[in-house]
């Protein structure tokens, strides 16, 4: 499946090492610039605190230009390099994709896990609040993705009772995070405004309060 035998255009094989530098400029190198180096940012967001390294910003207007180019390889090379190769370089260019379904997922089945069913008891959290954060290194969905786990592995995640981020739309630089917040008192919702600052923070990201808007029942 990842054979590395290549078929030369006199239709003999080129193996080994000559056939792995055939395939590794479309197979791995054209998919990773077509998803502006996805891949690469989630590494980095798995392994370090580094945040954004900002390769959505110089990637992502070139990328409508990048992905045809990606298809029109892949159907070139279809009939001469290995099966396998041609899944991972579909699976690299498309990864953004991918993860932003991942992501959507994820945030839909954190909001029922943890959604309140009203009764008529006293609720023992009678402060609520939505908390939104402006987020302007928050560069691409491998980001979202971080700053997501982020929030719902910080110190205060059983008081969130629902959480999404989100990417600016246009020119607008980085992104967005909202929260849905339930507390006894105002001040512990200070509290867990803080706890989830310091959790964004440690992952590499400035964050600020945009808005916060507190309820008390």
């Amino acid at each position: 499946l990842f054979s590395n035998d290549v078929q030369s255009c006199h239709g003999q094989p080129i193996t080994t090492v000559n056939g792995f530098l055939r395939v590794f400029p479309s197979s791995v190198v054209l998919p990773l610039l077509s998803s502006s180096c996805c891949a690469i940012q989630l590494i980095i967001n798995a392994l370090s605190g580094w945040g954004c390294a900002g390769f959505n910003t110089f990637l992502g207007p070139i990328r409508p230009i990048l992905l045809p180019l990606l298809l029109i390889s892949t159907w070139t090379l279809l009939p001469q390099r290995p099966l396998g190769w041609t899944f991972v370089s579909l699976f690299l260019a498309f990864l953004p994709e991918l993860v932003d379904i991942w992501n959507t997922t994820r945030s839909q089945q954190w909001q029922k896990k943890n959604i309140v069913e009203p009764t008529s008891i006293v609720s023992p959290f009678p402060v609520e609040a939505k908390l939104r954060l402006d987020i302007p290194s928050m560069g691409c969905v491998a980001c979202v993705n971080k700053i997501d786990t982020s929030i719902r592995q910080s110190k205060s995640a059983a008081n969130i009772r629902g959480e999404t981020s989100w990417l600016n739309d246009g020119s607008a630089k980085g992104g967005m995070a909202e929260l849905s917040i339930l507390a006894k008192t105002k001040e512990e919702i200070d509290t867990i405004t803080e706890e989830v600052l310091a959790a964004i923070s440690d992952a590499g990201f400035q964050c600020s309060v945009e808005s916060l808007q507190v309820d008390v029942k």
